[in-house]
């Protein structure tokens, strides 16, 4: 691999398939909000009106519902309207913040016989927070964040009702849930931090398989790759395709070195787009590509043969940085090892070469000599030429 190439940053296809991949994340988490803010309004109204039928109406619900409706129609709107999806976390929070403040303070001074079942409706809150912290921030910040409203929720009540002379003969059970609460939040911030070290741990292991099988200058697969993707497709038969770059060479003595890697990346680029979803296209080495073509008969594996060789040709621009490709074929019969349809295309190729280039040349299993492929027309003249 040559200077330039070891400092070339990955190629654009790896970053436009990251980000195609993030995309359909992003929509596909956007509409999970969507059914959960639609859901949670329907829960709210029905908790708002149960909420009335009780004896004593618990105050926090009758004004807390009607805000978290709201909170979950302008969830809709915004979610809908395709607006960034951070905003809707950090409103949750806030909302859910405020609410968990008032029930601690306000349910402790309103007493009564519901005052136990009020302030579980708190516990459940805090859990809710929890899980939108983790979704907002990172791990370690949304530790804190929990843990501060956890405390909240935990010592604002004992010290309202102290402060108020307030009479309460559940303490014991009121205790339980908040210890409870407290195991409930330390496995999902245990879970929050398996999945973080977890998910940084897969995705360097992913970086590191990416970077071995990959080649940094045209992001095709590499030999390495290539190896266990061909033994996949090999079974059905079919045809190795082994491409040349021609007088490469001379393109690097005449232009550089750095246009030479530019050459590689625009004939990778155009064979990538001539290529149909079950071939395999890959860097073999220097400037030879390999192309697998599952499953073809002979008489069209010459066809895609000259269909690169034709679009590989018709790129001109820059002139000075035009190329011709030689192809050379080996035809793989069905039950074939690979070694062999290998060995037939490299001396496809080397008779292409000698031939004199900008060629495709044909190795079949049942024939003792490689076969010429059949051209028509001003191409077969130009090709013959060695242009």
């Amino acid at each position: 691999m040559s200077r330039a190439e070891r400092a070339v940053p990955p190629a654009s296809t790896l970053t436009e398939g990251r980000i195609a991949r993030q995309a359909r994340w992003e929509e596909m988490r956007r509409r999970i909000y969507l059914g959960i803010a639609g859901g949670g309004m329907i829960v709210q109204v029905v908790v708002w009106v149960l909420n009335l039928q009780r004896a004593y109406p618990d105050v926090v619900t009758l004004y807390s519902n009607p805000v978290f409706f709201a909170m979950s129609s302008w969830n809709l709107f915004w979610l809908y309207t395709r607006r960034p999806i951070e905003t809707v976390y950090a409103v949750a929070l806030a909302v859910c913040g405020a609410v968990i403040v008032a029930r601690a303070v306000v349910t402790p001074l309103q007493g009564g016989p519901a005052l136990l079942t009020s302030l579980e409706d708190l516990y459940w809150l805090l859990v809710i927070v929890s899980i939108v912290s983790f979704l907002m921030l990172n791990y370690r910040r949304a530790i804190a964040v929990t843990a501060g409203f956890y405390l909240l929720g935990v010592a604002l009540p004992w010290a309202v009702m102290a402060l108020n002379n307030v009479d309460f003969f559940q303490a014991a059970r009121l205790a339980q849930i908040q210890l409870l609460c407290g195991m409930v939040l330390a496995t999902l911030w245990s879970l929050a931090w398996y999945r973080e070290h977890f998910v940084l741990e897969r995705q360097a292991l992913l970086m590191t398989e990416r970077l071995a099988n990959t080649d940094a200058l045209t992001g095709l697969n590499n030999r390495h790759a290539l190896y266990p993707l061909l033994d996949q497709k090999h079974d059905r038969g079919g045809a190795l395709l082994l491409l040349d770059i021609d007088h490469f060479k001379a393109v690097n003595d005449r232009l550089g070195h750095s246009a030479g890697d530019e050459v590689l990346r625009r004939v990778a680029a155009t064979l990538r787009r001539s290529l149909r979803d079950a071939e395999l296209l890959g860097r073999w080495g220097g400037e030879e590509f390999l192309v697998m073509l599952p499953g073809v008969r002979p008489q069209e594996a010459l066809q895609r043969a000259e269909h690169l060789r034709r679009a590989v040709a018709a790129q001109t621009d820059p002139p000075e940085q035009a190329v011709t490709i030689s192809v050379g074929i080996g035809l793989i019969g069905a039950g074939e090892g690979m070694s062999a349809g290998m060995s037939r295309a490299d001396d496809a190729l080397y008779t292409a070469k000698q031939q004199g280039r900008n060629r495709v040349w044909v190795s079949e299993p049942a024939r003792s000599a490689p076969q010429p492929a059949r051209r028509r027309g001003a191409d077969q003249e130009r090709s013959a030429s060695g242009s």
